[in-house]
C-alpha cells in the first residue's frame, strides 16, 4: 500500500503546483531485504580505554564452516582415516587359453581375493612450539595371501602363491608411509621469517619427483624463492629387503626462483635454476642433473614457461608450454617436449648403460633403449550457457632416431584426438560422453613373426614391431549431485577396440600373408557405478563396483569384478 499511497500523494501535489527538485530524505522499502554492508574501520580508541575484543566472525564464514564446505587452518590438529574392503574376482570358462592350455583355478591364481586397505593422514600446527608443523602420511593393506602346490618341485610340501585375479600394489599384508616430516616456520627474527627447515620423509619436486629421507631448508620472499635438501632415496619399488638395500642412492640438491615481478619497477618473468646430484647405487653410475626455467606471464590470461634439462653437462630434455586464456571461461594449453638420446632410462637413478643384472630389481621398468622424440600436445576446455562444458585435445609424437638405429616400442611415432562433452540439467543431472582415437606407426617385420609352434623356440619380434597399431575409445557418464559434500553418484560404461601389430602367426599362415591364423584386434568393454554421500560434516561412505567385459586376448576367463566399499572420517 505505501507506493500506492505515495503515487497518490505526488500525483496530489502535481495538481497543486511543482514540487521542489531536491530530495531530502530517501524512502526506505521495508519489504526489501539488503545484505549488511561491512563495518568500516574504527578510529583508534584513547590509550585509556579497554581493548575491545576480537571481532566475531561473519555469517558467511560460519555457515560455511557449519556445512563443512571449508577446513578451518586454525585447528591445531588435523586427522583423516579412510577405511576399505575391496573383493576383486573372475571365473574360468571352458576355453583354453591362446597356447591351447586349459588353466586350473586352484593352481594358476586366485579367482576370488578379498582384501582390506586403507590410509590415513595426521597433521599439527602450533602443538608443542607456535612455529612447528608435522604431518604424517600413511597406506596400509591386509591380505592373506594363498599358497597352493609348486608342480616344478621335487617334494610335495612346497608352495607356492597364488596371484590375484587383479594386481594390486603389493601381493601380501604391509604398510608404507608416503610422508613423515617436521616443519619450523617463523622461529627466527623478522628478518628471517621466511626461512623453514623441514626433516623426516618427505616428497621433494625438481628435475624429478623425489622421495627421500633427510631435511630440506626453504626461504619463502616475495622475491626469491630457494631451497637446499639431502638424504637418501626411499625405495618405493618394492617392499623385499633385498631390494631395498639397492635402491637407498644419497641424493642432494638445490633450486632458486627469482620473481621479477616483485621488484620495485615489476617485470613479468621468473627464473628458476635447479639442481640434483645422485650418488652410486648398486651397478648404476652417479648421475647429476640441472634444469633451467623461464617463465614469462605479460599479461594475467598468458604464460609462457620454457625449461631445459641437462644431465652430466648435455642437454637432455627441452619443454616448452603455453596457457592462454579467452574471455572468463575458455583455456587453451599447448606443450612441446623435446627428448633427446642422452636422457635417463626413466629416472635419475638409472643412467647410461642399462644393468648387466636381466634380474635387477628396476629392469621391470624396461623401456628399450633411449631415442630422441618429439611429443606436441594441445588442449582446450570451454563453457557453454553455463551449463555446457566442451573439451578437446590433440596430440601427435614423432621418432628423431636415424633409420639404422633399433627402434623402441615406446618412443614411435603417433598421432592422437579426442574430446569429451558434458551438459549439466537443472543442476542436479549431467551427462557427458567422450571419445578418443590414435594411430600408431610400427616397422613391419612380416619375416620376423613367431610361428606359434609347441616345442619350437622362437626369439621375441623387435620392439619396433610390438605394440597397437591403433586404438578407438569411447565412453559415457550419468552424474548426479546434491552439493558438495552431500550425494553423488556416478554410472559409466566404456569401450575400447584394438589393433596390434601382426607378431605372430600358425604355420603357413606366416609370412607376408594378412590372415597369419591370429585375431591381431582386440575389443573390450567395461562399466562401473560409484557413490559416495557424506553424513554430517565429518563421516564419508564411497561404494564403487566395476566389471569388463570378456577379453579376447584371455578367452580362459569371463573377465574382471571387483567391489570397493571405504569409509573416511575427517576430524
Amino acid at each position: 500500500m505505501r507506493p500506492l499511497v505515495l503515487a497518490c500523494a505526488l500525483g496530489g501535489a502535481a495538481a497543486a503546483g511543482p514540487l521542489p527538485l531536491t530530495i531530502t530524505e530517501e524512502p526506505t522499502p521495508h519489504h526489501l531485504t539488503m545484505r549488511r554492508a561491512a563495518a568500516a574501520t574504527p578510529a583508534p580508541a584513547p590509550a585509556s580505554a579497554p581493548p575491545r575484543p576480537p571481532p566475531a566472525p561473519t555469517q558467511a564464514s560460519a555457515t560455511d564452516l557449519d556445512n563443512g564446505y571449508l577446513r578451518d587452518v586454525r585447528e591445531p590438529v588435523s586427522v583423516r582415516l579412510a577405511l576399505g574392503y575391496a573383493v576383486d574376482g573372475t571365473s574360468l570358462t571352458s576355453q583354453p587359453t591362446l597356447g591351447g592350455r586349459y588353466p586350473e583355478d586352484h593352481k594358476d591364481f586366485d579367482a576370488l581375493h578379498a582384501y582390506g586397505f586403507g590410509e590415513g593422514q595426521f597433521s599439527t600446527r602450533g602443538v608443542g612450539l607456535p612455529s612447528l608443523s608435522t604431518y604424517l602420511s600413511s597406506q596400509f593393506q591386509l591380505t592373506a595371501r594363498y599358497q597352493t602346490y609348486d608342480p616344478a618341485a621335487t617334494t610335495s610340501d612346497h608352495q607356492i602363491p597364488l596371484a590375484p585375479p587383479i594386481a594390486t600394489w603389493f601381493d601380501r599384508s604391509g604398510t608404507v608411509t608416503h610422508d613423515a616430516w617436521a616443519e619450523l616456520k617463523d622461529f627466527l627474527t623478522p628478518a628471517f621469517a621466511p626461512l623453514r627447515v623441514r626433516a623426516g620423509e618427505m616428497y621433494v619436486y625438481g628435475p624429478w619427483v623425489l622421495h627421500m629421507y633427510g631435511g630440506l631448508a626453504g626461504w619463502e620472499g616475495k622475491l626469491i624463492r630457494a631451497e637446499v635438501y639431502g638424504g637418501s632415496r626411499v625405495p618405493d619399488y618394492t617392499l623385499a629387503l633385498a631390494d631395498q638395500q639397492l635402491d637407498r642412492a644419497t641424493i642432494g640438491g638445490f633450486s632458486v626462483h627469482a620473481d621479477l615481478r616483485a621488484l620495485r619497477e615489476s617485470i613479468p618473468f621468473t627464473i628458476g635454476v635447479e639442481g640434483l646430484a645422485f650418488s652410486r647405487e648398486g651397478q648404476n653410475r652417479p648421475s647429476s642433473s640441472s634444469q633451467l626455467e623461464l617463465d614469462w606471464r605479460p599479461d594475467r590470461d598468458i604464460a609462457v614457461i620454457g625449461t631445459v634439462r641437462g644431465l652430466a653437462g648435455d642437454i637432455a630434455e627441452e619443454h616448452f608450454q603455453l596457457r592462454f586464456r579467452y574471455g572468463q571461461v575458455t583455456n587453451v594449453v599447448v606443450d612441446v617436449t623435446h627428448h633427446t638420446a642422452e636422457d635417463w632410462r626413466w629416472d635419475p637413478s638409472l643412467v647410461g648403460p642399462e644393468s648387466t643384472d636381466p634380474l635387477a630389481p628396476k629392469r621391470y621398468l624396461e623401456l628399450g633403449p633411449v631415442l630422441p622424440q618429439l611429443l606436441a600436445s594441445a588442449r582446450a576446455g570451454t563453457l557453454i550457457a553455463e551449463n555446457v562444458d566442451l573439451y578437446a585435445r590433440v596430440a601427435a609424437s614423432a621418432d628423431l632416431s636415424a633409420d639404422d638405429i633399433a627402434k623402441n616400442s615406446f618412443s614411435a611415432s603417433y598421432l592422437e584426438g579426442g574430446g569429451a562433452l558434458e551438459v549439466r540439467l537443472r543442476r542436479t543431472i549431467a551427462l557427458g560422453v567422450s571419445g578418443v582415437a590414435r594411430e600408431t606407426e610400427r616397422q613391419d617385420y612380416a619375416t620376423a613373426q613367431i610361428m606359434d609352434v609347441p616345442g619350437q623356440p622362437d626369439p621375441l619380434p623387435l620392439s619396433g614391431a610390438m605394440g597397437e597399431r591403433n586404438f578407438v575409445e569411447g565412453g559415457a557418464t550419468m552424474r548426479m549431485s546434491l552439493g558438495a559434500r552431500k550425494f553423488s553418484a556416478l554410472v559409466e560404461v566404456y569401450a575400447r577396440d584394438t589393433t596390434y601389430a601382426q607378431d605372430y602367426c600358425l604355420g603357413t599362415k606366416c609370412g607376408s600373408t594378412k590372415d597369419t591364423g591370429i585375431d591381431e584386434t582386440d575389443f573390450r568393454g567395461g562399466g562401473r557405478f560409484t557413490v559416495d554421500a557424506w553424513i554430517g560434516k565429518r563421516l564419508r561412505l564411497y561404494a564403487s563396483y566395476e566389471l569388463s567385459s570378456k577379453l579376447p586376448q584371455a578367452p580362459e576367463i569371463t573377465g574382471y569384478k571387483s567391489l570397493r566399499l571405504v569409509m573416511e572420517g575427517v576430524y
